[in-house]
């Protein structure tokens, strides 16, 4: 009886040992995976920061074992986005990060990663300073490099070139990649402070310059509504005059009241995805994501799915999380098959071309 009972109880110590139990009796592997998300869901870029945490609600209701999403308020700013991460290391001590979801955000956050043992997804940051930072830091956007050498490509014959840009560490990236590439031809460079309500006395040294072309370079949010709308006070002026963007005038919304001025606008953002894969996705979407658009609704989807992924394997194999995700490809809708090739941007994806057509942006396949 009692070599029985020794038996069982060596039988019992190995099951458990198996199990990687934890202090408090769970497996490990049976642990829900906890997600901390940054999100901007106050000021001038919340519409899409809600967008996106409906597409992470969403798509986290799909997967077989959903991760428990704890969401903070980075209003797009470096210093909340900081305030965030360090509540949700120390109040819900999550397994990784999504995010930041402006550059800023994700610059910020990025030397705390290795001190809290943590890796981060961006599916939007795309600012070229975020290249050669911490391997615990990654994004699934394109890089503005990329947006920048379209942009200098489709204005090549061009000479007099004006941009206007946000103080914001995005928009300062995207601007210092176009000096880089369009030297001399620039003959007015106008920064606005991050917020400004009052872009006129800008707008006004830009018409003195006598500019053929004028590239309009605001943050998401507030600031392009208004930007578009002091311009657009002077369409006489400008409506004979290039106008060429980003990212942020892509969704309609962004260019109501303004549309002669902005008909024919060209702008360069991320790509069209022609995917069936997608397409079934955004349907099934319960509301539209007229802000965020289909290409960084498929990141969030991509980001939270690998990460969610990468957290349960390394539970599994007994290894760091951030090796599940450098060792081999991604999966997902648009990074499906890449990787990061030692890099802090995925690699292969490419800016699209869309130009505002009847009010629409339309792209240029």
């Amino acid at each position: 009886m009692l070599i029985l009972s020794s038996c069982l109880f060596a039988v019992c110590l190995f099951l458990t040992g198996c199990m990687h139990t934890t202090k408090e009796g769970v497996s490990n592997s049976d642990k829900s995976v906890k997600i901390g998300v940054l999100l901007p869901l106050s000021g001038g870029a919340s519409s899409y920061g809600e967008e996106m945490m409906m597409v992470l609600k969403h798509k986290n209701a799909m997967l077989k074992n959903p991760a428990e999403l704890h969401f903070e308020d980075s209003k797009c700013t470096a210093s909340d986005a900081v305030s965030g991460f360090q509540k949700l290391v120390d109040l819900k001590s999550v397994d990784a990060i999504l995010g930041g979801f402006c550059s800023s955000e994700t610059l910020a956050i990025e030397p705390l990663l290795e001190q809290n043992n943590l890796v981060a997804i961006s599916g939007t940051s795309s600012s070229p300073e975020i290249e050669g930072k911490s391997q615990n830091m990654m994004t699934l956007s394109y890089s503005d490099n990329v947006i920048a050498e379209a942009m200098a490509k489709h204005l090549a014959g061009s000479k007099n070139i004006a941009i206007i840009t946000e103080q914001n560490d995005y928009n300062i990236a995207l601007k210092n990649s176009l000096e880089n590439l369009l030297g001399d031809k620039i003959i007015a460079n106008e920064v606005f402070e991050k917020d400004a309500k009052d872009m006129r006395n800008i707008i006004e040294k830009v018409k003195q310059s006598s500019p053929d072309v004028l590239i309009l370079n605001p943050n998401i949010g507030d600031t392009t509504t208004t930007l578009i709308t002091q311009l657009a006070e002077s369409k006489d002026y400008f409506k004979n005059i290039k106008l060429v963007s980003q990212e942020t005038y892509v969704a309609d919304s962004s260019r109501v009241g303004v549309e002669d001025l902005v008909e024919g606008m060209v702008l360069f953002a991320a790509p069209t995805l022609s995917d069936s894969r997608v397409d079934s996705f955004i349907a099934s979407l319960p509301s539209s994501v007229d802000n965020l658009g289909v290409f960084y609704s498929a990141t969030a989807h991509d980001a939270l799915e690998n990460l969610v992924r990468a957290v349960q394997d390394s539970r599994l194999n007994n290894t760091l999380v951030l090796d599940e995700l450098r060792n081999g490809p991604l999966s997902g809708l648009v990074v499906k098959g890449k990787d990061f090739a030692g890099k802090n941007f995925v690699q292969g994806i490419e800016a699209g071309k869309f130009v505002v057509t009847k009010g629409k942006a339309v792209s240029q396949k």
